[in-house]
């Protein structure tokens, strides 16, 4: 399934990216001062970026095992009922953080926290495979997270960018 390339943002727009990536509180001044260019031209990028969705929120990242809490992975197979109609209900639950649409062998996936793998467990079989529509579901305890590449996105795009001179 091939997504389409859009090439509305330059190198200085990727550029912006990784450094608030890297850290989404550092100040437009330097963030400017980074990669050569202004911190009102900053700003301005940074706001049509918000304004066009490129950018959708700035987030905190808690480490959820410091707090005692597990994170798993549910795949949920859906059959008879459109995803919508379930994705609705999944909403819900208090342990399920996010929810993905995806294509392949499962229809949803979703992340979610418990306190142990017994509570996990018992979500799963009093709420999830209580669903008429779920056929299968496959879980994965995530164990530890190592980041690779945190601009793995950003490269992917910056490979189909032209050479601009800006």
């Amino acid at each position: 399934m091939a997504v389409p390339m859009t090439d509305f943002l330059s190198h200085k727009d990727v550029e912006i990216l990784r450094a608030l990536r890297e850290d989404c509180r550092k100040p437009m001044g330097q963030v400017g001062e980074s990669i050569g260019i202004s911190k009102a031209t900053v700003s301005r990028r940074v706001s049509k970026m918000e304004e066009d969705g490129v950018i959708k929120r700035y987030d905190l990242c808690v480490d959820s095992s410091k707090l005692g809490v597990l994170k798993s992975i549910v795949s949920i197979q859906i059959i008879g009922s459109p995803v919508s109609i379930v994705i609705e209900q999944l909403q819900n639950y208090r342990e399920i953080s996010k929810i993905y649409k995806a294509f392949g062998d499962h229809n949803i996936i979703c992340e979610v926290y418990s306190r142990s793998v017994d509570e996990l467990y018992d979500m799963i079989q009093t709420k999830l495979l209580k669903m008429p529509s779920v056929r299968n579901v496959e879980v994965d305890v995530l164990v530890e997270e190592m980041r690779l590449n945190p601009n793995s996105d950003l490269d992917i795009y910056a490979v189909g960018l032209r050479n601009e001179t800006e």
